[in-house]
């Protein structure tokens, strides 16, 4: 037994900051990679800026922002065991470009980050780590795919930064976790959500080992461009939603690290769905106060037209003028009307409010209507007589 926590501690220890021991391949011209200065990493915007004006292509940036990654961010050690409290955090991202420390979190989303800055599409994806097809014992794992032209390649920046050695952290650049090809890459970085695998035949998770290729071959294809192209269209709530579909699909909860992160997925997701429910109220409340507005207008116009007829049209206009006053109002009514026949109410306070307020631009529509027609009976008449038709009108 006490072998057995030795090599577990030992892998804990080690792991999480790259101890994977691939060889280490560096570029072929290593000694052509810029090297980005101080001055230049005061935030991601103005790191993807410089290397943006410093460098030829988005391979050249991806490679300078690789290396200088793994060269000035060390590995926070003594905290290897905190949870991260965020995702995408700006506020984290300039605590480690200011500290020079960080988790795998860390790395992660101040890579995409500046990736993204820079124009290159790139996104955070979390998993857990694999060696020799046993799962690592640290937990979730956090790295970044990116799309290079027509192809998606896996960078790790916490594992291409150095190892972990009893406790302290040692500095070693590692290339093998700069833009590794998914099928390589899957055998040691395993995402929850298997889209991430960006794989036609993409692992479950209760299939690890040496038989899962095997067995994953002889699915049905999985169209992830296709699932990647509707993923970059959802809403948080809905990538959430599909996500945890997938992942229970592919597997569900095989180990406690996807039963964690599947909790998290579920409490998100109803946070979130309540919080869209709410804003849907809202913008309901706010488009029905809209319409009250509105409607509080058109009675405004419809007294002055009544007032202005009460005193025989005077003083005088052109008849158009007269007409355009009327129309104007009936086109403002049914504005209105066509703005409530799409509002609905998820609760009798706002059924009632809506129903009120309809039945209240349907009488003045009937109003407006018949005022419609005696303006137009107006105009036709001669101008001699049309004080008989105001008389006959006022009785």
């Amino acid at each position: 037994m006490k072998s057995v926590i030795a090599v577990m501690l030992g892998l804990l220890l080690a792991i999480e900051a790259g101890a994977q021991s691939g060889k280490s391949v560096k570029p072929a011209a290593t000694a052509a990679i810029v090297s980005i200065p101080e001055e230049a990493t005061t935030s991601p915007e103005v790191m993807a800026r410089w290397l943006k004006a410093h460098t030829g292509n988005s391979m050249a940036l991806q490679r300078a922002l690789f290396n200088w990654m793994a060269t000035h961010i060390a590995y926070d050690a003594e905290n290897i065991n905190r949870v991260s409290s965020y995702r995408d955090s700006a506020a984290a991202m300039l605590k480690t470009l200011r500290t020079r420390k960080g988790l795998s979190t860390d790395y992660a989303v101040l890579y995409a980050r500046v990736c993204r800055e820079a124009g290159i599409t790139a996104v955070v994806v979390t998993g857990y780590g694999l060696q020799n097809d046993i799962m690592l014992p640290t937990g979730s794992h956090d790295w970044v795919v990116a799309k290079n032209g027509s192809q998606w390649t896996i960078t790790d920046p916490t594992w291409g930064a150095g190892v972990v050695d009893n406790g302290r952290f040692i500095q070693r650049t590692n290339w093998t976790w700069f833009q590794a090809a998914p099928q390589v890459a899957v055998k040691t970085h395993m995402p929850y959500d298997p889209m991430w695998q960006m794989l036609p035949f993409p692992l479950r998770h209760d299939e690890l080992g040496s038989q899962a290729f095997a067995a994953a071959a002889k699915r049905p294809v999985f169209a992830y461009n296709d699932t990647l192209n509707n993923w970059f269209r959802q809403s948080r709530l809905q990538r959430l939603e599909y996500a945890a579909a997938r992942i229970r699909r592919f597997g569900g909860a095989a180990n406690p690290f996807i039963m964690t992160e599947l909790d998290w997925m579920d409490q998100s997701i109803k946070v979130l769905a309540a919080n869209q429910e709410i804003e849907a109220r809202n913008r309901r409340v706010d488009q029905f106060n809209g319409v009250s507005r509105d409607y509080t207008e058109i009675v405004k116009l419809y007294n002055e037209y009544v007032d202005f007829k009460n005193r025989q049209f005077v003083p005088e206009v052109k008849d158009e003028v007269l007409r355009k006053m009327i129309d104007g109002i009936a086109g403002k009514l049914a504005a209105a009307e066509k703005a409530l026949s799409g509002l609905e109410g998820n609760d009798d306070a706002m059924k009632d409010n809506i129903a009120a307020l309809q039945q209240a631009v349907t009488g003045m529509k009937g109003k407006v209507g018949t005022e419609q027609l005696f303006v137009s009976k107006y105009i036709k008449t001669e101008k001699g007589k049309r004080k008989e038709l105001l008389y006959a009108s006022g009785r």
